[in-house]
Formats: C-alpha cells, structure tokens, sequence
C-alpha cells in the first residue's frame, strides 16, 4: 500500500477503511422496550441512553449497558479485552473501572449463554467500541525507519551533489566555457552524484521479499514494513491468540491426592466425574461439526470426546432442573433423572473454594471418605500450584437424592430450591488454560539471540500473563516484573520509563486499549522500533500507532487486520523471526546496493576535476556518465537485492542506529574502491592516448588548444598535427575506453559487494 514514503499518503482513505471495519462489527436491530412492549425491531442507529434492552444467547450488545436483572448471563470480551473465557454479567456491585464492572455489558460483545436486560449508558462513539475506533482512526503513523533513511541520505546526497554542481558552474565559466557547455557539465556532475539506481533497488527489493513473505504466509500490507521489521527492537505481544491458541483446554485432573497430567498415558479418572463433566454443561454439539458454548464447557467436552461420548451420557441422563451460573453464587448445578437406577441425581460446578464449602466427602478409588479440613487444605495447596501455572480451576461435586424423599414425580424448584445443595460428594477439579503455541518458545529465543525484546501486554489477569510468559520464554524466572492497568494508571511518563529501563522482562496485565497505546509510544521515546501483535479491537489503536503493526489472520478481527501492516495468515508468532530476518536481509542488501552506486561516483567525478584542475582533454562525456549510471550501475545494483542472507543476521543487535550510509562505507567508496577504479579508467585513457601519440605528460594543459576549432595544427608526442575533427575522433577512442575500464570495475565491485567479509573464493554466485 505504502512505498518509501511511509503510510502518510494513503492515510485519509486508510482511516476510512478502518471506520468501515468497526462498522461491520454492530449489529443491525436490537431488543429494545419501547411504550411497555419489547420490540425486536429497533435499529440499533435509534437507541438512546436510557433505553432498556434485551439481549439473549448468540445476540450481539447493541450498546454499553447496565444490567438490571439477568440470569445465567454471559459474554464473550475477547475482541473488546483480550480474555479468552467468557465472563459472567449481572445486577452485582460497579467497579471504579468500567471495564472490570461486572454488571456493565460493552456494545459488539456477543452474549454465548443466558439472558439480560440492560439499561443503556452509552451509544455511538461514546461506548468503550467507539473510543477505541475512534482512537485508532485519530493517530498517524510514524514514517517507517527505511523512509526515514532514504530521506536523510537523499538529503545530504542532493547537498553534495548541487554543492558540486555550483563549484563546476562557477569553475568553468572562469575558464571561459560557454553557458550551454558549462550547463552540461554541471548536469553531468549532478547526475553523477545522484544514485538513480537506489529507487528500483528498494521497490525491488521490498516486492521480493514480499512475494517470498507470501509463500510463508505472512500478507504484507506496506511494502516498507518488511524492512521496518528487520529494524524492530521491541515486539509488544498480546497474549490471547498470538501466544496462546485462544481456546481453552484441560490440562491437568485432580482426584483425591493425585494430579494426572492429561498429556500423560496412563491417564484414567473416575466414571462420576465423566457424568459430572457431561450433565453440568450447556454446551452443546452444533449440527455438521464441532461445539457450541462458553469456552471452558467446550474445553471439558472436548477432553470428555477423548475419554467417552458424553452425548450418550446425557441420553442416559435427561436434564430436569438447572441453576445456571452467575457471579455471585459461582456455581452452576443441574438435576438429572439416572434411568439405571430409577433416581435423581444433582451435579454442581464452580468455583473450588464454594464447592468445597459444599462438600462433606470426597470419592476415593475404593470408597467415599469424609472430606476434612486436612484434606481441604491439601486441595487447596494443589489448587494454588495449578493456578501458579496460568489454570483455571473448577471443582466438580455430586449428590444421589433419596428415591423416597424424592419420588420419580417430584417438581424441582430452582428459583425456590426445593432440593439440597450442601453435604454434596467431591468428585475432583479440573485445571483449564489456553496453552501456548507450540512453536512460540523457540521463536522468542531467536527473538532475544538478535537482541530484541519481547513484553507482553495483555487484558487478561496477572497471574495467568506471568505463567503464559514464564512457558514462552519472556519471562525466564517467577520474579518476571507484572505491571496490572490499575499499577500503569498512576504511573507519569517518567515513572513508566524508569519502569521499562529497570525491569527488561516485563509484562503489562489487565490494560486497556488507551493503555496498551500508552506503552507502545512511551517505548518509542526511547527510541525503540516497536512491532505490536495483537488480534482484537483492543489491540487497534496499539497496532495503528507502532512502527510495524502486525495481526493474527485466522483469528484476528477485521478491525485489527485493516489497521496493521503485516497479517500473519497462519497465525504463527515464528513467522515473525522470518519477517525479521528478511527485513534485515533487505537492510543488508540495501547497504551493497548503494555502496556498489557510490562507487561509481568517484570515477565520474574525479575526470571532471582532472579536466578542470590539469586542462587535460576530457576523459569522460556527460552522456557517457549517463550510460555508467543508467546503463550499467542500476541492474547489478538491483541485482544485489535478491543476495541470501548473512550467517551473521540474526546474532546481530538490530540496526536501529546503524545509517544506510556511514563513514566506513563513504572511507570505501571515495577513498579506495573508488579511487582504484578512477585509477584503471586514467590508465585506460592514458593508453589509448598514448597508442594516437599523445603521451601522458604532453597532455596536461593542452586543453584549450584541443578545444579550440579554430586550431587544426595541434601537435602530439610524436611530432603529428591533429585537426579539430581528428582530435575529436581520438578524444571519443579514449573515453570509451575510460567508460569500458570503469564498467569492468564495477563489475569486479559487484562481486566485493555480495558480502562484507569473504573473498572471491567463498562467494556464491548461485542465489
């Protein structure tokens, strides 16, 4: 989308896309009660604050709303927060933060379970959606560090060049040349100067490693931003589906006294807690494949599809009451009619501390034992060291009612509860996370090996963000620092920056989108290249304002993948480190490719001086300088650009502060690759004026006779007169073969210029 230039010029119709994105994420009606009636035809443009809205399983919040009664309500922020489980929503005690409220719904969330109604508090660009959208349209961003290069060097190379243009104007009009001759050469030197191979060379190298970034499923958007990758110092990572799958699983079960690891094979649970696991769900096999829910019951019927078929299970099962789930009592519970045994039984899950309240025993292999406060703290001491590793933990506990207290036409009551809740057996916890993707731990190990940094930045809780970062590799010890949103909030920027200088591993929970925006430019103060991923709309306004935003293609929203610059297509935080390392490729090749233009300034500039300085004939024509810098300086020069990859690439610190041009390459260009290649073109010149009689030493100074048509008696070395038109002839012999002397140099270059260190005989010519 963007060249050279940055992303400026695209950037009014960037920002409209990126509105049209957000846009397609409301829903088009709503639920709305209106005169006393609810009305399930109100577009959602005409709800106004106050309204009072109705939102059920798999509809979409049509605004920021505050619930005033609910059941079993809840929604799924992931896009909004980063969280991966949907959370509960009901009329509970606010939160100073809104966006930890949980009796506050936000607009474009979806509701996966239950129902609400809700007062609307906010619509349109005010709800916590249209800040974040309109944030992300607002910011421009900055220029791209390859842009920033180009245009500083092209800066001092147009200085120097009209600088030297200026000097041979006024120089040879001093010596009397005509205006329209003296026109010529400063054209000629001008165009000298300026590298008109450089332009090519960068859109042909940022279209090839695109193409080549396409076959690794990485989409680029902004051509400059594979480069700017390679220059990236900081990677700000979101957590939930760039790190982790963003879908829970079941890692770990707990019966009594022993924790099977669900990856282990000698795996096997108690039959009750597979019942357990199958009756208290709603989640539920869609029709053509896979499952319907909140993410931590998909996860648990998944791992049950592993063990059994927890759909027969309910068959034998049939539901007959529930108390769905609400954040107050944090449990779930249902009644099932066992056909086998003619009876009823309740299943609970929740919370471990409220199940455990709940418990008098506990199953063991042979027997059930009375569940005492011993065994209470032993299960307690488990389930702290589950949560230390990021999991969820949810305990499961069952009760089989008496057949005569409760006869097979007994009427459950769940609002009134007519059935006991308490003295329930403990069947065993299971502990559930997101797990990290496989492939990210070596990928952040490269990542630091080429002197990058990796933080986290993430919605999701503390304690899960540090054990996500301790199995990925940001952080390499428990001490990792954690810094929550409410911590960031009353930090000054001073206090951030000492912050970020102090702690290198460093990770950023429960933030914001205004927050995570806050860290990316408070990293760019210090003069860091940062590089965000992220995959939700929280991660907008991050993405937009980085130098190299990056999103997620599978599960990245539309909004995130409009913002960003590079769209991974498969996902994966490895393909990153590919990205790096063909932004530093390109980097590298840019480097050869204008130390192979520069080169060639020397010998065309230096027989202009030679002309000027020693009035020798003039050794090189303007149009024979335009031949050298369009016809035989620009293809090698983009030739360069398709050149492998240093060994060295990725054990290198990033080239932040490393200039496309610096003294080291100017001292071997003007000072001795340069200087060599004037030297063969004087020699060839020298010779062939030598082979028509016109020795070296009989040159200097004879220029104003050998310019001069009036004179036709100009004698050589060897005593033979030249007319105007002869001398001419010999003058065109030499340059040519000045021109062919310096063409074979460059030819020669090109090959130094392939790599820094190795000689001729460790080159590989095969690319």
């Amino acid at each position: 989308m963007a060249g050279t230039n940055g992303h400026h010029y695209y950037d009014p119709l960037h920002r409209q896309w990126i509105m049209k994105t957000f846009k397609s994420m409301l829903p088009t009606y709503a639920n709305c009660v209106r005169d006393g009636v609810l009305n399930n035809e109100i577009p959602v443009s005409d709800i106004v604050k106050g309204d009072i809205v109705h939102v059920q399983a798999g509809d979409i919040v049509p605004a920021d709303i505050r619930i005033i009664e609910s059941k079993g309500f809840k929604v799924d922020n992931s896009s909004l927060t980063g969280e991966s489980v949907a959370v509960a929503r009901s009329n509970t005690e606010g939160n100073p933060n809104i966006h930890e409220s949980l009796n506050v719904a936000f607009f474009s969330t979806q509701c996966v379970e239950g129902w609400a109604l809700g007062v609307v508090i906010c619509c349109g660009d005010l709800t916590a959606l249209g800040r974040v959208a309109g944030l992300a349209a607002r910011l421009t961003p900055a220029p791209s560090p390859l842009s920033r290069e180009i245009r500083r060097f092209m800066r001092y190379m147009s200085i120097w060049a009209l600088g030297l243009g200026l000097f041979i104007a006024i120089s040879t009009m001093f010596l009397g040349y005509p205006f329209i001759q003296t026109i010529i050469f400063v054209i000629g030197i001008v165009v000298a100067n300026i590298p008109e191979g450089l332009q090519p060379t960068i859109t042909a190298s940022l279209t090839i490693t695109a193409q080549r970034m396409v076959k690794k499923n990485c989409l680029i958007k902004n051509l400059d931003a594979v480069e700017a990758l390679g220059a990236c110092t900081v990677i700000c990572s979101d957590k939930t589906g760039t790190l982790t799958e963003n879908k829970m699983v079941v890692h770990h079960i707990w019966t009594w006294n022993k924790v099977h690891s669900v990856m282990g094979s000698d795996f096997n649970t108690y039959s009750y807690l597979k019942i357990c696991g199958a009756l208290c769900s709603n989640a539920d096999v869609k029709i053509g494949g896979g499952i319907r829910g909140d993410a931590s019951e998909i996860a648990i019927l998944n791992f049950l599809f592993q063990q059994n078929d927890p759909l027969t299970i309910r068959k034998n099962y049939p539901k007959i009451a529930e108390i769905p789930f609400n954040s107050a009592n944090k449990y779930q519970v249902s009644v099932h009619f066992e056909a086998s045994g003619a009876r009823f039984i309740v299943v609970m899950k929740g919370a471990p501390e409220i199940i455990f309240a709940r418990c008098l025993t506990v199953a063991t292999d042979t027997k059930d034992i009375i569940f005492t406060d011993d065994m209470k703290r032993i299960a307690d001491t488990v389930i702290e060291n589950l949560a230390k590793t990021g999991e969820r933990i949810m305990a499961f506990a069952d009760l089989i009612l008496n057949s005569k207290q409760f006869p097979l036409n007994y009427s459950f009551d769940t609002d009134d509860v007519n059935f006991p809740l308490e003295n329930l057996r403990l069947l065993g916890i299971m502990g559930l996370m997101d797990p990290p993707r496989e492939e990210v731990r070596s990928a952040i190990a490269r990542a630091r090996d080429a002197g990058i940094r990796v933080m986290m930045i993430t919605g999701d809780h503390p304690t899960t963000a540090r054990a996500v970062a301790l199995k990925v590799g940001i952080a390499t010890s428990a001490n990792c620092h954690v810094v929550t949103g409410n911590e960031l909030r009353n930090m000054t920027p001073d206090l951030l920056h000492w912050t970020l200088d102090k702690h290198y591993e460093i990770v950023f929970a429960r933030t914001s989108p205004t927050q995570k925006l806050q860290i990316v430019e408070a990293c760019q103060r210090e003069g860091a290249i940062v590089a965000v991923t992220g995959d939700g709309v929280n991660d907008a306004p991050a993405l937009r304002r980085a130098d190299i935003g990056i999103s997620m293609g599978i599960t990245g929203s539309q909004v995130s993948k409009q913002t960003a610059d590079i769209i991974l297509m498969d996902d994966n935080f490895a393909t990153i480190i590919v990205g790096i390392e063909e932004g530093r490729r390109i980097f590298d090749n840019l480097k050869k490719s204008v130390c192979y233009i520069l080169i060639s300034n020397v010998p065309e500039i230096a027989p202009v001086f030679m002309f000027i300085l020693f009035a020798i004939p003039l050794p090189l024509g303007v149009m024979t300088i335009l031949c050298v810098d369009l016809g035989t300086d620009m293809w090698p020069a983009v030739a360069l650009s398709y050149e492998r990859a240093e060994s060295d690439v990725m054990t290198r610190p990033a080239h932040v502060r490393d200039p496309l041009v610096t003294p080291q390459m100017l001292r071997l260009v003007y000072l001795h690759l340069g200087l060599i290649e004037f030297a063969a073109g004087m020699y060839a010149y020298f010779i062939v004026m030598a082979e028509f009689g016109f020795y070296p030493n009989h040159l200097f100074g004879i220029r104003q006779k050998w310019d001069n048509e009036a004179v036709s008696d100009v004698t050589d070395s060897l005593g033979q007169e030249w007319t105007y038109l002869e001398r001419k002839e010999v003058e065109q012999a030499a340059q040519a073969a000045y021109f062919v002397a310096v063409v074979l140099m460059q030819m020669i270059n090109g090959v130094i210029c392939k790599t820094r260190y190795n000689s001729l005989f460790h080159v590989d010519f095969i690319t």
